[in-house]
């Protein structure tokens, strides 16, 4: 039996689960340059065991912990992907990038095939899982319970925009979003969201690496 949703609670949930990931990714940031990684990886990696913590509290919706949806994922993420990479080119006529967002393709432009593959595995495995739990398991989870579907689906993918703190990224990051959120909500789990996200990754860390980040970095942002 479902506990009585209490509007005031879900927002203070929100509220302080974006605090707390906003917090980590900085403090993981600044932490960065001590531990000896990757001012990109290591934010993440913070996220991640935060995101991890959270996942076992009664802040991540009960029912998105279920592991299905995964044929959902696959066949969402091809027109995902294509969607942020127009709404990119689109947005980057409008907004130019940002020193932030040339720098952010730089350290995503693998030198070897090695660090190719290893920065795959890492969207895999830390990047896609942490933000998903943060921003479809529990804030757009909780939205969902506060509003219809449609308006939850557009208002979590303009939070999540809007936390990446990157104008040049804000429209394609929206677009991305409001796929994963559609994902969630078809499948009533966090797994396609999660394939959605490291599979858009996955391509536009590869144009960096098949065009030594000339074409990609000069005209696409990562969502």
């Amino acid at each position: 039996m479902e506990h009585e949703i209490n509007p005031s609670r879900e927002i203070r949930d929100i509220l302080l689960t974006i605090a707390l990931a906003m917090a980590t990714l900085y403090a993981g940031d600044s932490a960065a340059a001590f531990i000896g990684l990757s001012s990109i990886w290591a934010p993440q990696l913070a996220l991640l065991a935060v995101a991890l913590v959270l996942s076992r509290t009664e802040m991540l919706v009960p029912n998105l912990r279920k592991h299905r949806g995964i044929l959902t994922g696959l066949a969402l993420a091809p027109v995902a992907t294509f969607s942020a990479i127009i709404a990119s080119l689109l947005w980057s006529n409008i907004f130019p990038q940002t020193p932030a967002t040339r720098q952010l393709a730089e350290a995503l432009t693998p030198s070897t095939t090695a660090e190719y593959l290893l920065y795959i595995g890492l969207t895999f495995l830390v990047v896609a899982p942490a933000e998903e739990i943060i921003f479809r398991g529990i804030v757009h989870g909780k939205f969902s319970r506060l509003m219809r579907r449609g308006l939850a689906d557009v208002v979590s993918s303009a939070i999540f925009a809007a936390v990446h703190m990157d104008l040049s990224r804000l429209g394609p990051t929206f677009v991305l979003g409001l796929f994963l959120a559609y994902s969630v909500d078809r499948t009533r789990s966090l797994t396609p969201a999660i394939l959605i996200h490291a599979i858009n990754n996955t391509a536009y860390i590869t144009l960096l690496f098949l065009s030594s980040s000339t074409l990609a970095a000069e005209n696409l942002v990562l969502p």
